[in-house]
């Protein structure tokens, strides 16, 4: 089954991740390629107040919470207990599901160590999985020479993260150009991925300050749930802003 929500008035997609690995694995037997996007809180942001944007946003073939802060006005305790996605680690539950383990994948990230990071993240959620390249992209750089170089790896899957607004344009100015069945974009959420990876450095050990550092960590997940605050007013105010334009 699959459904949206209107967040801001930008549909974002609601499915089970049951629902989810069986269309990832459709996906990777047709012959097009398909585009999803994991989107942020900054994501909706621009789609609200840039229309171009907001065009790219809906060429997606899906388009889904890549953050628990966007669902903060929709029960997502209830969303989560009901094995819906509701953030970027949907995609982790695919790689673990994929029914041929030995497909490829190709890296376009922003810095050689968040590419190493996600090489780490998607062959331990999927050991099978053969990570054939990864590109550091900077903006200037000579683009059909880096179609050519993911096109010359055939991948299955394409992960892209690159800046919110630089990484939605580029994806759809070469979508007819790039040979992969899957593209997805998860560069405004990386974060989320690349601080669950990160281990407690050896000098951090070696000063005997591993406490100090799980007491950081926690404070990541406080700011996490302040943005979530932040950004339920932000929605609460939109919809009020809309219901005053409609009575008018």
């Amino acid at each position: 089954m699959q459904a949206s929500v209107k967040i801001m008035d930008i549909d974002v997609d609601m499915i089970s991740n049951d629902v989810f690995i069986e269309k990832m694995n459709e996906y990777l037997n047709e012959e097009r390629l398909n585009v999803i996007f994991f989107a942020s809180t900054e994501t909706l942001n621009r789609a609200v107040n840039e229309e171009m944007y907001r065009q790219l946003v809906d060429m997606a073939d899906l388009f889904l919470p890549g953050e628990e802060a966007l669902l903060s006005a929709h029960h997502v305790e209830v969303l989560e207990a009901g094995d819906m996605v509701v953030s970027c680690k949907g995609f982790g539950l695919v790689l673990e599901n994929l029914k041929k383990e030995d497909r490829s994948l190709y890296i376009l990230a922003k810095q050689e160590s968040e590419a190493e990071i996600l090489r780490d993240y998607c062959k331990k959620m999927q050991p099978g999985l053969n990570i054939v390249g990864h590109c550091n992209y900077e903006e200037g750089m000579d683009d059909a020479a880096v179609v050519n170089e993911i096109n010359s790896h055939v991948p299955d899957l394409l992960l892209v993260s690159m800046e919110t607004g630089m990484q939605e344009r580029w994806i759809m100015e070469h979508v007819s150009l790039l040979n992969a069945k899957i593209c997805i974009a998860i560069g405004g959420v990386v974060n989320l991925i690349v601080a669950q990876e990160k281990k407690i450095p050896g000098w951090v050990q070696a000063l005997h300050l591993s406490g100090l550092y799980h007491k950081l960590i926690r404070e990541q997940k406080v700011k996490k749930n302040v943005k979530a605050r932040i950004f339920r007013k932000k929605v609460v105010q939109y919809n009020n802003q809309i219901e005053e334009q409609e009575k008018r």
